[in-house]
């Protein structure tokens, strides 16, 4: 079936599903199933030691002919036989008979990796980031010809994958995902035979593509187009599973060096992924790796999208909707299938090969007359001919639109104080150029005389012709020099603790020691310098971002520039600018600019105490520019943080202004919690920015029930008595909320019932139900499953692959909330979410919440509150002024007659937190009377 409307194509196909995984783990694998090449060699391996002995010769010697990168595969093979010895023995002697193999070639004059063709191997280059070797595997087409440009296809794995094994199952070697991991450095044999050249990086693990690992892939395009010869406008990028979340990210941040993405499996954003209910500078932090917030980038890129209508994974169905709903309002020619399948669907997508045949008509066209750019750092600030150099408010996003019309150039800015045009990609013919920004002509005259580059800043409002003023003894944030945190980890790093105490000494070695293998989750093949204070040099400092561990004067080179820094350490507390903060095990990381070498970072990860200084190594990986934590960011979280939204509190973070000072408010790191539909809970909170309006006081919170209805040894009363215990455990978000309102109804009470009592409530009033005996989870009080129609309204999973499972207490009130809502028009209700498992937090898992993404009314609209629903951040919900347009006024109408009802102890829309940016939350709470509106 296609679909076409909005500029998007959305196509559904239907194949033979090879079983459904029944792990968590395969979730994350890009996967297919295993046939493995094993090369047997009587002879044994050379010794690594030799072979070293005999590379350190080769470099000394400076053979001509021989790039320096042939040398630095050998050593990565040698590096690699040695680092996979313990667990591959079989394997390691395979790569260091390939290092010899390649020396020997070497020695005699000759290159001998472009001979390497119809195989997959393993080449070498060296990253900035590591003192690592890092690997990637190539294949060349069986004819490789090195005077004709080929086409490029990169390749990005999934889950407890790397590059070497996904290449293999790339080229058509099918892999049982039960022993995925067991096969990591097999040598595989194509048994695709492309006429392209075919790469898959590793991106140091499972970081998910994101900062060392997205420098990675561009490094490994680099390394390929050094040593072989690429078409420059062929270069496809493509991902699965994890490799698909980074695919959206890289794809849409770097666009303009793709002629194609392929995003499969994937998820579009990672605020839906990870996920991240927070809000201002936070939420822009995330959102600029966010592929969904990114998309208008791709305006010129084959984009294409493939996904699963049945994948149970992370990586939801519901994501791509949102995406193809997004890319429709974009207008974007974006092209999205469906597959009638799970999350195996690389043969699929792949086409047993034929891909390659559709991919090669297409090529990027380098010199577009309209491009478009959005981008919130400056790592990743081009489209084509347009660069961003001074973003207004950074992180946030910056946007450019710039259309040619003959000679002319107009250009559109958002959040951009200065950018660049680059002449050499404009498609203007002849000397005469105009430039037209934001209404105020820039440029009219020779084009010749502003050279390659024509660089415009906006001053006293008006754009012209320049660069940003600088002043003396006053930092910008700039390209290079703009944060936050995670900016550093593109480059160097050299990680420096403090001998200056003897009692300190060994701990914050152990801290920096830890923090050189990586911040970031799952991190592989990644090891930074580590250094004493005393051995830091200036020459250090200006080729590497130094990362400072240490206590109250414990660190050298921190006490040499703690006072031209805005964070302090003291022997009790941290602070930051003049606010103090004090707790056991009080600890900051921040980043700034180096007093000592200006064009390079300094993080410090410093605390009173040592515990405080190695605490730091497990924050959150999504950080600000700052980001105070004491003992209780890390209850209940699991040693580094894998998501920017995991629950971890602190007790202050925030990002510096335009000239790196402290601003005078700052984020609340409780931004950083989950979504109410991720790991978190329906209070979780969003840190909503919501104008002035206060937190109203929250009435107390009900004691347990004296007295229960139900008996203790049925299924329903032991439900009762565990959720009554469940709900003393929760924190109260809901007490935090700027703008919401309280109502206390003793009258409304209810507690759960006998089943049997609650059966015949649904029989008397005509719900239609199934009773579902022997559920999965003991929390839900007298499990059904809803089919049909509810007073005049039909109730309907928006996922069919989704059961509308609920508590018998839930489905009785379904009578009185489809009274409500034909009051204001709606005849059906698409359910996002009823019963789930998951989080601890959350009434979902009680079968006593519903997420509804969607309204049908009686004239045939369909209401959607992602999208449609107006925020309302300044006004209680139901006191603001109807909106003009008719969807938004009859969404909040809808809102309105829920919380009326009374149906519902707690109605959540869109103005609650960023986590229902999509959907309305109601559930219903025995034995409280408390009632709640946002």
């Amino acid at each position: 079936m296609r679909h076409v409307g909005g500029g998007a194509t959305t196509e559904r196909l239907a194949w033979a599903s090879k079983g459904t995984m029944t792990r968590a783990l395969a979730l994350f694998l890009a996967t297919t199933v295993l046939v493995t090449t094993f090369v047997v060699h009587a002879d044994p391996p050379p010794a690594a030691a030799a072979l070293r002995q005999r590379l350190d010769r080769v470099r000394a010697a400076h053979p001509p002919g021989i790039p320096d990168g042939t040398l630095t595969t050998i050593d990565f093979l040698l590096w690699l036989s040695q680092d996979i010895e313990a667990r591959f023995a079989d394997k390691a002697p395979l790569y260091r008979r390939r290092a010899a193999r390649y020396l020997d070639a070497v020695e005699a004059g000759r290159d001998p990796l472009p001979e390497e063709r119809d195989r997959i191997v393993n080449r070498g280059y060296r990253s900035a980031a590591s003192l690592i070797p890092q690997g990637y595997a190539v294949y060349l087409p069986a004819n490789y010809d090195p005077s004709r440009a080929y086409p490029l296809y990169v390749a990005l794995h999934g889950g407890s994958s790397n590059g070497n094994l996904f290449l293999g199952v790339v080229m058509g070697n099918n892999m049982d995902w039960l022993t995925y991991d067991q096969h990591l450095w097999d040598e595989y044999t194509p048994r695709h035979h492309p006429d392209w050249i075919v790469v898959a990086p590793t991106g140091f693990g499972q970081m998910l593509w994101r900062w060392m690992a997205e420098q990675d892939v561009l490094d490994v395009i680099a390394d390929v187009q050094r040593h072989y010869n690429v078409d420059p406008n062929q270069i496809v990028l493509a991902g699965l599973s994890n490799g698909g979340l980074g695919t959206y990210a890289i794809g849409t941040r770097h666009a303009y060096r793709f002629s194609s993405i392929m995003a499969m499996a994937g998820a579009p954003s990672w605020l839906m992924y990870a996920p991240c209910a927070c809000q201002g500078l936070d939420r822009a932090n995330v959102m600029r790796y966010s592929g969904m917030h990114l998309t208008e980038n791709t305006f010129n890129t084959d984009w294409r999208t493939y996904h699963g209508l049945t994948d149970t994974g992370p990586m939801r169905p519901q994501f791509i909707h949102q995406f193809e709903d997004h890319v429709r309002e974009l207008h974007l020619p974006a092209r999205i299938t469906w597959y009638d399948a799970g999350h195996d669907i690389l043969n699929m997508c792949l086409q047993r090969g034929n891909i390659y045949n559709v991919l090669t008509p297409i090529h990027r066209n380098p010199r577009p007359t309209e491009v478009r750019l959005v981008t919130g750092d400056y790592r990743a600030a081009r489209q084509h001919w347009l660069t961003v150099t001074r973003i207004t408010s950074y992180p946030e996003l910056a946007r450019l639109k710039g259309t040619v019309s003959g000679t002319t150039v107009t250009i559109e800015t958002s959040n951009t104080t200065a950018f660049e045009v680059d002449l050499r990609d404009l498609p203007v013919e002849g000397d005469t150029l105009r430039i037209m920004v934001d209404g105020d002509e820039a440029q009219n005259g020779s084009r010749a005389s502003l050279g390659h580059v024509a660089a415009l800043v906006r001053e006293n409002g008006h754009w012209q012709l320049g660069y940003p003023a600088s002043h003396e003894g006053q930092l910008d944030k700039r390209p290079g020099s703009a944060g936050p945190i995670n900016d550093a980890y593109y480059d160097r790093m050299v990680h420096v603790y403090g001998t200056q105490n003897a009692a300190d000494e060994a701990g914050l070695r152990a801290a920096a020691e830890r923090g050189a293998r990586g911040w970031v989750l799952w991190a592989w093949n990644l090891r930074q310098e580590v250094v004493r204070d005393t051995e830091v040099t200036d020459e250090m400092m200006q080729s590497a971002h130094v990362v400072l561990y240490g206590t109250p004067g414990s660190n050298a080179v921190l006490e040499r520039m703690k006072d031209r820094l805005p964070i302090h350490l003291e022997s009790d507390a941290v602070v930051v600018g003049s606010t103090r903060y004090v707790a056991p095990d009080v600890g900051v990381r921040f980043i700034y600019p180096n007093p000592l070498a200006p064009n390079r970072y300094v993080i410090v990860q410093g605390a009173p105490t040592v515990d405080g200084v190695a605490k730091g190594n497990g924050l959150p990986e999504f950080l600000p520019d700052w980001f105070v934590y004491d003992r209780s960011t890390f209850r209940g979280t699991h040693g580094q943080a894998r998501h920017a939204g995991n629950g971890a509190a602190a007790r202050a973070s925030g990002f510096f202004d335009e000239h790196w000072l402290v601003r005078t408010t700052t984020a609340d790191a409780s931004d950083f919690l989950p979504l109410e539909h991720g790991p978190g809970g329906d209070d979780s909170r969003g840190g909503h920015d919501n104008g002035n309006l206060p937190v109203p006081p929250a009435p107390a919170v009900p004691p347990p029930p004296a007295r229960y209805l139900t008996a203790e040894d049925t299924q329903e009363g032991r439900a009762a008595r565990m959720i009554s215990s469940r709900m003393q455990q929760f924190h109260n978000y809901r007490a935090h909320i700027h703008g919401a309102v309280w109502t206390n109804d003793p009258a409304a009470v209810w507690s759960i019932r006998p089943a049997s009592e609650c059966l015949a409530d649904l029989d008397r009033n005509h719900v239609p139900y199934t009773r579902v005996e022997r559920f999965a989870s003991p929390l839900v009080p007298t499990p059904v499953r809803i089919g049909g129609e509810v007073g005049g309204v039909n109730f309907f999973m928006a996922a069919a692959n989704r059961p509308f499972v609920v508590s018998c207490e839930l489905a009785a009130r379904l009578p009185r909330m489809a009274e409500a809502l034909h009051a204001v028009g709606v005849v059906r209700v698409g359910v996002v979410s009823a019963y789930r498992d998951n989080p601890f937090t959350s009434f979902h898992t009680m079968g006593l919440a519903l997420d509804i993404g969607t309204f049908g009314t009686a004239d045939g609209r369909t209401l959607r509150v992602l999208g449609q629903f107006h925020g309302t951040p300044n006004q209680q919900t139901c006191d603001a002024a109807d909106p003009s347009d008719a969807n938004a006024r009859d969404l909040l109408h809808i809102a309105c007659a829920l919380a009326r009802s009374h149906v519902w102890s707690s109605v959540l829309t869109p103005n609650y937190n960023v986590g229902h940016h999509d959907h309305f939350h109601v559930d219903t709470r025995p034995d409280d009377p408390r009632f709640f509106l946002r």
